[in-house]
């Protein structure tokens, strides 16, 4: 089984909770997920090596075999990053296809504006400068030098149309993350039936990465900004103060008061439906519930 993530939807729980061998849990297959996404994802197509990248994922196959461990591989870059608009999901597809013909595929999508507050906190915490406007303003005419956020994703039949066509319907199991946070013994339930493979419940089942106050996002941003070098922000003038301003960030924010999280919430969310107002996101929900044979407007989702 491959699980695709995607981003901000328990991926770095399942990985690090459940494919932790232990308590009658599977172990990764892959466990480095930064070797498997330099092997899969980021080699151009001229660098890509099919057939040595076939090998590799087979000889790890085989040691899962011989310590009588189930194969699952996970890894939330397969479907794409999230700030440069999921832009190789499609190709990253095919090339699995490609590499594992016979996976069966596991997708977990999330309410569509909570994924992006969510995606848009999480750049926040690894470095990124842009406040919500910025992170969601598409690009200028004509200006095409890098990829950026593409809201068109998030019409998630879609991609799970690609999905089913590539490896075949009766193989893909795509799940709300909202049915995780609500219940992840019934999540993990309904992944074992699909897969075959045992997964029972850690016991440790809250979020890894909680996104930051929204207090602690907007002082965290000036710190990125000032301080932190990243893919994201590549030249910082004064990366020495890095730790410091984040640990006075992460402080502020644990006093931030529920009135001020409220009203900076109120901003956020609007300018979020905003930009997306111009999908149709309620039909792509309706044909993903009628796929999934679930009701995803009982999750919150636009129906």
């Amino acid at each position: 089984m491959i699980h695709l993530g995607l981003h901000r939807t328990g991926s770095t729980w399942f990985q690090r909770h459940v494919l932790d061998g232990r308590d009658g849990r599977p172990l990764a297959t892959l466990p480095d997920r930064a070797e498997s996404a330099a092997r899969i994802v980021l080699p151009r197509e001229l660098d890509f090596d099919a057939d040595a990248t076939r090998r590799w994922i087979r000889d790890r196959m085989a040691e899962a075999a011989n310590r009588g461990s189930p194969v699952v591989i996970s890894n939330e870059r397969f479907s794409g990053n999230p700030a440069a608009g999921w832009a190789d999901a499609e190709r990253n597809v095919q090339r699995l296809a490609n590499l594992v013909p016979d996976a069966r595929i596991l997708l977990v999508v999330r309410e569509q504006h909570s994924l992006v507050r969510s995606i848009w906190l999480q750049q926040i915490r690894i470095g990124g400068i842009s406040g919500i406007e910025d992170f969601l303003r598409p690009l200028n005419p004509g200006d095409h030098r890098l990829p950026v956020f593409d809201p068109r994703f998030l019409e998630f039949d879609r991609f799970v149309g690609l999905l089913d066509r590539t490896f075949g319907e009766e193989d893909v199991l795509v799940l709300p993350f909202e049915g995780l946070r609500d219940d992840p013994g019934r999540h993990l339930g309904r992944i074992e039936a699909f897969s075959k493979i045992g997964f029972p419940s850690p016991p440790d089942t809250g979020p890894v990465f909680a996104a930051p106050t929204l207090l602690e996002a907007a002082l965290l941003r000036r710190v990125n900004l000032l301080a932190i070098r990243s893919s994201l922000h590549r030249a910082p003038p004064f990366p020495r103060l890095g730790d410091l301003g984040r640990s006075i960030a992460r402080a502020a924010g644990r006093i931030a008061t529920d009135s001020g999280e409220a009203r900076r919430g109120g901003r956020v969310d609007r300018i979020i439906r905003n930009r997306l107002a111009d999908l149709d996101l309620a039909a792509s929900n309706r044909r993903l519930s009628s796929r999934l044979g679930i009701d995803l407007a009982e999750f919150g989702w636009i129906d």
